[in-house]
């Protein structure tokens, strides 16, 4: 009766961890900055063209409010890709 609740135990331990570890990944799913461009031109072009954005010439403050402005008409940017975008506009300007 010990054996199997033991086992039961560490049953259930494994799948609790399995499931942790399942989840952890579907969150951490990152955007490499060499792809920045890339999305800048899919999430972008829906209402301008894409050089309207590589035109500019923004502080970081500047982009953040630029991309602000797109969200609330409705661009569909999450929170990390706005930021992998403003960090890669910045740093094709160096």
């Amino acid at each position: 009766m010990h054996r199997r609740w033991l086992l039961i135990s560490i049953t259930g331990i494994v799948m609790l961890l399995l499931i942790v570890a399942c989840a952890q990944t579907a969150e951490t799913t990152e955007i490499v900055p060499s792809e920045a461009e890339a999305l800048i031109q899919e999430r972008c072009s829906d209402c301008h063209t894409a050089d309207r954005v590589f035109n500019e010439d923004y502080s970081r403050e500047g982009w953040s409010e630029v991309f602000d402005d797109m969200i609330d008409k409705g661009a569909d940017v999450s929170p990390a890709e706005k930021e992998v975008m403003i960090d890669w506009l910045l740093a094709r300007g160096q």
